[in-house]
């Protein structure tokens, strides 16, 4: 373990897909635990206990995954932001109130199970110190030097052009459980 509680890594910085095996593990336990379905047993699985959430990791290396995920489960980070046109450019739907994610570190291992609890969508240009507090990683002059970093590298990535005046989506999450 490293001295922030997370798994220790290897050298690379790349971010590691969760096993499967790992998340069913941590989805059968979270659900419970959180009771999402407390009557499956009498009533049979519904469609939010039965499909096993989305899961992913923060940022974009394993040391910020870890750094971030390590922020969701002290209660810090209440938040996360995206740039709309990544989810346009990988043709991914828009997050949604309601939807259960599993929220991973840098090496895939599954920490937090969170439900959206809010969605909004700002011009980045317009987006306000609000955002920077609910992601509970510094100033809103961090946050906005940061996010503006990350959004170009990822725009690069995805073979996009980076807009200045693009539209960044924040979702805001409640953890439902953490270990």
């Amino acid at each position: 373990m490293s001295e922030n509680g997370m798994p220790e890594k290897n050298s690379s910085s790349q971010l590691i897909e969760p096993e499967d095996a790992l998340l069913e593990a941590f989805w059968t336990r979270a659900k419970n635990v959180a009771k999402i379905n407390p009557l499956e047993v009498i009533v049979g699985l519904d469609s939010v206990s039965a499909l096993r959430p989305s899961a992913y990791s923060l940022g974009d290396s394993s040391e910020e995954a870890d750094r971030l995920c390590k922020l969701v489960m002290e209660g810090t980070k209440r938040a996360t932001s995206s740039w709309v046109a990544s989810y346009q450019a990988e043709d991914a739907p828009l997050p949604e109130v309601g939807e259960l994610s599993i929220i991973c570190d840098g090496s895939g291992t599954p920490h937090v199970l969170a439900r959206t609890r809010k969605v909004t969508t700002v011009a980045f240009q317009e987006a306000g110190p609000e955002i920077a507090m609910a992601e509970g990683e510094g100033t809103f002059a961090q946050w906005k030097a940061e996010h503006d970093a990350f959004f170009r590298r990822e725009c690069e990535e995805l073979g996009i052009a980076f807009d200045p005046d693009g539209h960044v989506l924040t979702e805001y999450f409640e953890v439902l459980y953490s270990h």
